[in-house]
């Protein structure tokens, strides 16, 4: 092989390589909210999004369809916009910290005690026009209080479809 042939078939695999990095997504995957405002249950907002993080990262796609932005990028992201989660506007503005990421994509969750179980819904954003996928979410999850985090695999399995 000569040195010409050599090099045209490097700087091709460096464009493959670069093409296929720009057509991953970026995900930045967000705490889930807490509907019933109940601080006692505010530590579920984070387990629900860390343990969606790591089944993501585990995730066959992860990598090849997508990539996920560090949680501590996106919490330094929000600390140096000095936003407060008690402040009404923080919901708003918690989007610009993402979109500062270069996230192209958000999974952000909710849930809300309903008697003795918890309802988790789950949606993939576009940050593009801030919408949800209306077609891969993971809605009316229901597990108890001492097992919603069983709701990971399924919320994962229905959303990861989103993120390509």
């Amino acid at each position: 092989m000569t040195i010409r042939s050599l090099l045209l078939v490097s700087a091709t695999m460096l464009l493959m390589a670069g093409a296929n990095v720009y057509a991953q997504q970026r995900v930045a995957v967000l705490p889930f909210r807490n509907m019933d405002r109940d601080i006692q249950y505010n530590a579920w907002s984070v387990q629900l999004a860390d343990s969606v993080y790591k089944a993501l990262r585990q995730h066959e796609n992860f990598g090849k369809d997508f990539i996920l932005i560090e949680p501590d990028s996106i919490e330094m992201s929000i600390a140096a916009l000095n936003l407060d989660p008690t402040n009404p506007q923080y919901e708003s503005d918690m989007w610009k910290a993402v979109r500062t990421l270069g996230a192209t994509k958000a999974v952000q969750g909710n849930f809300q005690l309903r008697g003795d179980r918890v309802l988790i819904n789950c949606y993939v954003y576009d940050m593009s026009s801030m919408l949800p996928d209306a077609t891969n979410q993971a809605k009316d999850l229901y597990k108890s209080t001492t097992t919603f985090l069983e709701t990971v695999r399924p919320i994962v399995k229905r959303i990861v479809a989103g993120l390509k």
